[in-house]
C-alpha cells in the first residue's frame, strides 16, 4: 500500500448543493464547501445528500490505495476531489457497504483537516 499524505487536503466539507447527472441515472453533481473554496464534485454514492458533512479528497491528495485525486471529467461534467467513504479513507473497523461517510455536526467543522 502507498503511503497517503495525511495532510490538508483531505477536508471536512459540506454539501451546499445538489443536483442530478445530465448523463447518469446514478451520479450527482455536488457543490462542496470546503471551507476556502467551493469545489465541484461528482459522486455516485447512493447516500449523498444536501447539507452532509463529508470527507473532501481535494486534488493531489494520495488515497490509501495510492490513487492521486486529479481534476477530471465524469460523463462530460468536471469533477475537481472526491468525497470519500471509510473504506476507501483505509478507516480502521470500516463498513463494507457503499456510500460515503458522513461526520457528526458535533465533531467537525468546515474546512478543517479530516485528518488531526
Amino acid at each position: 500500500m502507498v503511503e497517503s499524505d495525511y495532510d490538508d487536503r483531505f477536508r471536512v466539507g459540506r454539501v451546499i448543493q445538489i443536483e442530478e447527472h445530465p448523463d447518469s441515472d446514478h451520479m450527482h453533481i455536488c457543490q462542496v464547501d470546503t471551507g476556502d473554496e467551493t469545489l465541484q464534485i461528482v459522486c455516485g454514492a447512493p447516500n449523498v445528500a444536501l447539507n452532509q458533512l463529508v470527507v473532501v479528497a481535494k486534488n493531489d491528495a494520495v488515497m490509501p490505495s495510492g490513487l492521486i485525486i486529479k481534476p477530471s471529467s465524469l460523463r462530460g461534467v468536471e469533477s475537481h476531489g472526491m468525497l470519500c467513504s471509510a473504506k476507501e479513507l483505509a478507516l480502521p473497523n470500516a463498513p463494507q457497504v457503499r456510500g460515503i461517510l458522513i461526520l457528526d455536526e458535533n465533531d467537525y467543522q468546515v474546512g478543517n483537516p479530516f485528518f488531526k
